[in-house]
């Protein structure tokens, strides 16, 4: 089993090994997700690789975790580009996590028949909440897209990770809402229903290779500088949208 990152060459995109020492315990200190800038998020999405490698590890001897994989999103999309946290490639198929930097927290969803769900985060021993973008909704796009990009005869998942202590989830969430508490089962019921489900073919060592090159290839020339700058042009372009709404209106 390997953990590698995508970074960008003059060559293109190359598979690396990751850097060594990153923390084994908890090291994030916001309570939410990324206050602005990347380091609470690198520090929980290494939090929750070490935790994907130690439970799928074991379940997948041949699994192969990308980071920080890039990929293009339909030109009708504000953002041009997704970025995808942690991808497991292994024998069943390929897991995608979103990864999240929230901690001491209650996560909570509050429905309406006429919109979609909104998120709260609500700290332990707090009243107040917090609104937060709908993560289960920002995963299925990116799934949908990368749907369209690989074989169909690919098992492809999708999960939002939570790798720090002190999450509550309301009852009623998704499935694919997951804390570091749930990840073993996730590797057993992967390992178990992809080996006996006959809608997906297994995948041997080598055509594990080719797809995480598959992955690779699709990520093509991206960086995550790339992606920041597509996410800043979406913000304002959104903004700017939204503020001559609120002038034809006046």
């Amino acid at each position: 089993m390997t953990t590698i990152s995508l970074q960008r060459t003059h060559g293109g995109a190359v598979s690396m090994l990751p850097r060594h020492g990153y923390p084994t315990s908890d090291p994030v200190q916001s309570p939410y997700r990324i206050p602005g800038t990347a380091s609470f998020h690198e520090l929980a999405a290494s939090l929750g690789v070490q935790q994907l490698v130690r439970t799928f590890g074991p379940a997948f001897p041949h699994m192969r975790i990308l980071r920080d994989l890039v990929i293009p999103m339909p030109a009708a999309c504000p953002v041009r580009t997704a970025r995808i946290d942690a991808v497991i490639v292994c024998e069943t198929g390929v897991y995608l996590f979103e990864i999240k930097a929230w901690r001491n927290a209650f996560v909570y969803r509050k429905n309406s028949d006429q919109a979609p769900p909104r998120w709260f985060l609500r700290l332990h021993g707090c009243s107040r909440a917090r609104e937060v973008s709908d993560p289960a909704l920002q995963g299925g796009r990116k799934t949908t897209q990368l749907r369209s990009l690989l074989p169909d005869d690919l098992r492809l998942q999708y999960f939002v990770l939570l790798p720090c202590e002190g999450v509550e989830l309301e009852g009623v969430m998704p499935a694919a809402i997951v804390t570091h508490q749930d990840l073993s089962y996730i590797a057993r019921l992967a390992r178990n229903n992809g080996r006996t489900a006959r809608s997906y073919p297994l995948l041997n060592a080598d055509a594990i290779e080719r797809t995480v090159q598959l992955l690779v290839d699709i990520q093509g020339e991206l960086t995550i500088d790339d992606h920041m700058h597509n996410c800043r042009e979406g913000r304002e372009g959104r903004e700017g949208r939204e503020g001559a709404l609120a002038l034809t209106t006046q």
